[in-house]
């Protein structure tokens, strides 16, 4: 039997069925190229593995540690580390920072130093000192004190009395709360014999009696109270955060009875030591200390300051994000796992990118805390690992709004009125009333017939108007006058040309663009 004549142009799908002949391809080059098939059909090629393993949340191939979906027994680790990245973040790990070109170490290297110096001279050795801890918002200043306490405290444990000065406004706060910290730390009762403070509206009795304490000292007594600080059991260090509000109460007596008494203190005389840290960021709080303060302080100033470039930014952060965790059941292999993504994450250049804008924004450590927390508490087994996408979208988070955002929001009637606004600024009128703004939009309405508004009697434009008196967009330059009907008081705009021009483009209105490249076309 023989076989079927087969076409020159016909391809056989199998060796043994018979194909039927087809037609001859269009002459269309570009159909025929569509049509065109292979010689050799090949088999349809299948996806991967290890797209198939992603797909169903599975591993993917060996030698890599992504996985699409982590796995039931790696829960508990993840959530031990969200829990300790955290802990991290609320109190960030010590980096060896590097100095400037390597030569002197970090500025809070030193001022740790310095200051564990003071304080050994205080708790251990009975010395009398003061200091003032000086730098920019988020440069470490009050670690450096908890830190150079906790090394201290190790031969001595002094007594702490931590004050505020946006906190204690006054002289009579102050010797409150220094009372009630000696009577807390020592379980001694504070008591001024018979004299009272009944003229002091602020005081609670029920409060205080809840406190432990029985009776608190006036004002009067300041110089008393300050002076047996060095008699206590144990050394006593005072920190002033915001050293400079202190500087700003009635007579400075508080910082003067504290820095006469840290002078007064001698070794060997059988008391204890006494030190005085002050804590601000303002670099000229000495000038504010009046002559007889002044004298009295030792003039010591350490100095803070945070990251001094991007490296040491990068390397807070790996820190943060591969904090060890404690007692976890197969923690080395989730130690491999995590560190391979953070190792991914941080290589991203979206990542570096942002981190590195932020660090050249605010050289503040805490913003990057702030950053680096709503993508840590997203974090779940179904997203185990930490993306480019969350941390750029928490950085918007924390950026303040662009101004005037609401403009685009804002209905038809109030964007006309901002494009009058335009108008006249362009024409030499900086000011402007109601009835200019209404006379050009009704000239506008009357050209063009589209605008879906009432033109006569205000209407719809009169609101539209005091909306935008009302978020302060046309701001009034004079008072409001009962001799000037509303429509003729003046008003300026907040608003440039520049914006209204962008939140046109934004809404796209055609109108709306030719009437504002108007004003362009009589500026030129």
């Amino acid at each position: 039997m023989k076989s079927p004549s087969i076409h020159p142009h016909v391809i056989p799908v199998g060796p043994t069925t018979p194909s039927r002949p087809r037609a001859l391809p269009p002459t269309s080059p570009g159909k025929r190229r569509r049509n065109e098939r292979s010689p050799s059909p090949e088999p349809p090629r299948l996806p991967s593995p290890s797209k198939r393993t992603v797909r169903s949340g599975a591993f993917t191939t060996p030698g890599t540690t992504r996985i699409a979906k982590l796995p039931a027994h790696y829960h508990p680790c993840l959530q031990a580390q969200k829990r300790a990245i955290m802990a991290a973040l609320s109190n960030p790990p010590d980096i060896d920072m590097e100095g400037d070109q390597g030569e002197t170490p970090p500025a809070n290297e030193l001022a740790f130093d310095d200051l564990c110096d003071l304080l050994t001279g205080s708790v251990v050795r009975g010395e009398g000192n003061s200091c003032l801890v000086i730098g920019p918002r988020g440069s470490g200043k009050t670690r450096l004190v908890d830190r150079a306490l906790s090394q201290v405290s190790n031969d001595v444990s002094p007594i702490v009395i931590r004050l505020s000065g946006d906190i204690q406004r006054n002289d009579r706060l102050a010797i409150r709360e220094i009372a009630w910290q000696l009577s807390h730390q020592t379980g001694k009762q504070i008591t001024v014999g018979d004299e009272e403070d009944s003229d002091n509206p602020d005081i609670n009795e029920d409060e205080m009696e809840q406190q432990g304490t029985a009776s608190l000292p006036p004002p009067a007594y300041l110089p008393s109270l300050i002076s047996t600080l060095p008699s206590q059991p144990k050394p006593v260090v005072v920190i002033l955060d915001a050293f400079d509000e202190f500087a700003l109460h009635g007579r400075q007596a508080l910082l003067y009875c504290l820095l006469d008494t840290v002078q007064s203190c001698r070794v060997g005389s059988g008391l204890n030591g006494l030190a005085i840290i002050g804590v601000t960021n303002r670099v000229d709080t000495i000038n504010l200390l009046e002559k007889r303060v002044k004298s009295r302080f030792s003039g010591r100033m350490l100095r803070t300051a945070g990251p001094r470039n991007v490296k040491d930014w990068w390397k807070l952060t790996g820190a943060i994000l591969t904090v060890p965790l404690g007692k976890v059941d197969d923690v080395d292999g989730w130690k491999e796992l995590w560190g391979g993504s953070v190792n991914r994450f941080l290589e991203e250049r979206s990542v570096k990118t942002a981190l590195h804008e932020t660090w050249a924004l605010v050289k503040d450590v805490r913003m990057l805390t702030r950053i680096l927390t709503t993508p840590v508490l997203m974090l779940s087994p179904a997203s185990p690992f930490l993306t480019s996408a969350s941390l750029l979208n928490s950085i918007t988070e924390q950026r303040c709004p662009v101004g005037n955002s609401f403009l685009t929001s804002l209905p038809y009637p109030a964007i006309c009125l901002l494009i009058a606004s335009v108008h006249t600024r362009t024409a030499g009128h900086d000011t402007f009333t109601f009835e200019m703004l209404h006379q050009l939009f009704r000239d506008q309405v009357r050209l063009s017939i589209v605008a879906p508004v009432q033109i006569e009697g205000g209407g719809s434009i009169g609101m539209a108007f005091e909306h935008l008196v009302s978020v302060r967009v046309f701001v009034g330059v004079a008072a409001a006058s009962s001799m000037v009907a509303k429509e003729f008081v003046k008003y300026r705009s907040n608003v440039d040309r520049e914006e209204v021009k962008k939140t046109v483009e934004k809404l796209g209105t055609m109108s709306l663009k030719k009437w504002l490249g108007k004003s362009q076309q009589v500026h030129n």
